[in-house]
């Protein structure tokens, strides 16, 4: 994978197809890798640029304060490496945080904006930053097989009781993509979501905006994601049936159609 030396870390990124950028930023401690059902669909009209957050995959993992601010800055920097002056984005939790951070920031870097399984505020949203410290003290003070036994929460319960082989399937991709990294750097990831405050800022966001979400979320709660929604100005809801926080690899195909329709509706405007 090519390496791109952005703000004194090395970002590990790939590109694949041919047409509009469109960059996919993933969430708390996994690897761009976990994208590709979303890269099989966009790659045909899309050139699609995944990429490891620093802390994942094959990037820099300083052991050092990240935030949400940093890793937007990461993503300018990568941009700037590719000659990139604008994208369409897409984004789920830590990532879609990132993506809202870089659309108040750098308004003229994000042309449309796919914010997957999100919330605004940690301080004010208490179901999710109880969460994120949970996670966080797991990783401090437990095995790591603990950490990861509480990974079917992400899951809707749905799928848990009927869909026993979504959630192997779910397993294996996420596995493959979140278990390489440090502790610390993992660690890292749950602070800067701990950080995340963006709910005063939305207001000022200009380009269109998609928010989608699992029905049966239990980490980035269906609420958060409407009031995202209400909040940015013109932003279009949507909700997918039978999904969870890992929406974009449980329901994949039902993800992929409404990025689809979302950006065929802006291309229009």
């Amino acid at each position: 994978m090519p390496i791109a030396h952005i703000n004194g870390v090395s970002i590990s990124y790939e590109i694949d197809g041919d047409g509009e950028p469109f960059v996919f930023v993933g969430g708390t401690g996994v690897g761009g890798g976990v994208w590709e059902h979303q890269v099989e669909c966009f790659r045909k009209s899309f050139r699609c640029v995944t990429f490891d957050l620093r802390g994942t995959g094959a990037s820099s993992a300083p052991d050092e304060p990240y935030s949400v601010d940093m890793f937007s800055r990461d993503v300018s920097g990568l941009m700037d490496h590719l000659g990139l002056r604008s994208a369409h984005f897409a984004g789920f939790s830590l990532g879609a945080a990132v993506i809202q951070r870089l659309a108040i920031t750098q308004p003229e870097r994000v042309r449309t904006a796919c914010l997957v399984s999100t919330w605004s505020s940690s301080r004010r949203e208490h179901h999710i930053r109880k969460w994120f410290e949970a996670r966080k003290r797991a990783l401090e003070e437990a095995p790591r097989e603990v950490f990861q036994a509480f990974s079917f929460w992400m899951f809707a319960p749905s799928i848990v009781d009927h869909e026993p082989e979504v959630v192997a399937r779910v397993q294996e991709v996420f596995a493959a993509h979140s278990s390489a990294q440090p502790v610390h750097a993992y660690t890292r990831h749950f602070e800067a979501d701990l950080g995340h405050e963006t709910r005063d800022e939305l207001s000022q966001i200009r380009c269109p905006v998609l928010v989608v979400y699992g029905e049966e979320d239990l980490i980035t709660l269906p609420w958060y994601n409407r009031t995202i929604a209400e909040l940015i100005p013109g932003a279009v809801l949507r909700e997918i049936p039978r999904a969870g926080h890992f929406l974009w690899l449980e329901r994949p195909e039902q993800l992929n159609a409404a990025i689809e329709e979302f950006l065929i509706a802006s291309s229009n405007l």
